[in-house]
């Protein structure tokens, strides 16, 4: 078990870390039902990946793709692959784009009028478009079959693995519901780096986790 989250971690933090989702989050908690605003996009995505989960967990056992085998590793290898390059490509997305912000910007401008039901909708559909959220949930997936669980321990573990990517949006909404004014300070003074850095940000976190991933690839395959 210790070996099988030892694998996911990568995939974990790379899926935690998205400075535009948190800022998304920060940004609900000023809407005008800002914690259920909040806790609603979270929603939104812990469904979004356990649909994404169920589908692509759904089509590798119709393809024999569920117990550890010589071809399970190598798809986990190639897929952390497939993660490294789309990260890479990501981080020269955004070193060479033009403005700060575009269809994000946009976006963001948008989320503070939401109600928790909309606020699910974005949750769901900004995981389910991504295409990276793809590549990461069938990673994710992958290594789990890997493990040679029994089904329920399989679904268990994708699971918690779902929460605990959203975990760190759930401590800033726990902490904001808790003591709003101390915590509503920290939070706006973290928006504003992530939003004046956000380029900066994450060319360094998608390049980063790029190299992380094409390493764990190669020494899958190796």
């Amino acid at each position: 078990m210790t070996d099988l989250w030892i694998d996911l971690l990568p995939v974990l933090l790379a899926m935690m870390v998205s400075p535009a989702r948190t800022l998304a989050v920060i940004l609900l908690l000023h809407a005008p039902r800002n914690v259920a605003t909040a806790l609603g996009y979270v929603a939104g995505m812990v469904s979004s990946m356990l649909l994404q989960g169920a589908a692509l967990g759904a089509g590798m056992r119709l393809i024999g793709l569920t117990s550890p085998s010589g071809e399970l590793t190598t798809v986990v290898g190639v897929l952390y692959l497939l993660g490294g390059v789309i990260l890479l490509a990501g981080a020269f997305k955004f070193a060479t784009a033009e403005g700060a912000g575009g269809s994000l910007a946009s976006l963001l401008d948008r989320l503070e009028r939401l109600e928790p039901v909309d606020a699910y909708k974005v949750g769901f559909g900004w995981l389910l478009a991504s295409p990276k959220q793809w590549v990461f949930v069938l990673t994710a997936v992958a290594v789990i079959f890997s493990a040679g669980l029994r089904p329920i321990g399989s679904l268990a573990n994708f699971f918690v693995f779902t929460l605990l990517v959203q975990g760190a949006y759930l401590v800033i909404i726990g902490a904001y519901a808790v003591a709003r004014k101390p915590t509503g300070r920290v939070l706006d003074a973290v928006f504003q780096w992530i939003r004046v850095h956000l380029r900066a940000t994450a060319i360094g976190v998608f390049a980063g986790f790029g190299v992380v991933f094409l390493l764990k690839g190669l020494s899958t395959l190796g």
